[in-house]
């Protein structure tokens, strides 16, 4: 099906070129859904995107901007370049790109596109007090992370009777290391998981399972804990070091936060611009192109 905006078709080979450029990001999304589902949400996003480039076309071609021919011809090159070279354009495989003539006139309505989008998305920069409540009012996105350096002793376990013997061996030895005995010496003897002497490295939350790291995440650093039951057995962990999330201040981050509320400010500017072109626009399917 075809789309009609104003007095410019849309084919549907068109839609169909664009909804296959699209198909294997939206696939890597929607991993686990029916193809013909991603395939329907391709085509329903290639046609919103045609649709907002064919306004943004006309209304940047009402302004009448001026292209540099050189920029153009650079960035033909670059998209050549990227795109498998020379040999691989010549194939005319591309979806959408078949030629030197449409890959010209694709670049040169980006350019235009941008030229628009910089017009209309004009505002005035973020000032430090907004950037300082948006800071304060979303301290954990400026928080470094917390986390645990570990080694671990596993005897495995997948029956009652199994765990029930892992934690008796595990007890023993835990007993046997607050004695004196070394933890190293041990993971070499009886784990189950041995490989680097236990050791697990540094990690953070959401990185072990949830009984394990909320053991390790309630321990300080050099505390043996006591034995820690999960699907894989019982553990013994040993904390090495603990690093607790630190708030970075407002001064290192300041301008990052400045540029991203600039940013999205403009973002929400443009996006209302289009919607009022869209609101103005004639805009329909139609059949047998």
């Amino acid at each position: 099906m075809a789309i009609k905006v104003n007095d410019h078709v849309i084919p549907d080979w068109a839609i169909e070129g664009q909804a296959q450029s699209l198909f294997q990001s939206l696939a890597e999304k929607m991993a686990g859904k029916p193809r013909e589902v991603i395939q329907m949400a391709a085509i329903d996003l290639a046609k919103d995107r045609l649709i907002d480039q064919t306004l943004m076309s006309r209304e940047s071609q009402k302004r009448d901007y001026k292209v540099d021919a050189v920029e153009v011809s650079k960035q033909m090159k670059q998209w050549i370049r990227q795109n498998g070279g020379k040999k691989a354009f010549e194939k005319g495989n591309h979806p959408v790109i078949k030629d030197k003539e449409s890959l010209r006139k694709e670049i040169t309505n980006q350019i235009r596109f941008n030229m628009l989008l910089e017009e209309e998305s004009k505002c005035e920069p973020v000032s430090e007090e907004d950037a300082r409540k948006y800071y304060d009012s979303r301290p954990e996105l400026f928080k470094t992370e917390e986390t645990v350096t570990a080694s671990h002793l596993l005897k495995k376990a997948s029956t009652e009777e199994e765990f029930a013997q892992a934690k008796k061996v595990i007890l023993e030895i835990r007993d046997k290391i607050e004695k004196g005995d070394e933890f190293v010496d041990w993971v070499r003897k009886e784990s189950d998981d041995s490989g680097n002497d236990g050791n697990l490295g540094e990690f953070g939350r959401g990185r072990m399972v949830p009984e394990f790291e909320k053991a390790a995440f309630s321990m300080n650093s050099g505390e043996l804990s006591e034995p820690v039951r999960t699907q894989f057995g019982w553990h013994l962990i040993l904390v090495k070091d603990r690093k607790t999330g630190t708030l970075t201040s407002f001064d290192e981050v300041k301008q990052k936060v400045k540029d991203y509320l600039t940013e999205r400010r403009k973002d929400t500017k443009f996006d209302a611009f289009l919607d009022q072109l869209k609101k103005e626009a004639s805009i329909e399917e139609v059949s047998g192109i």
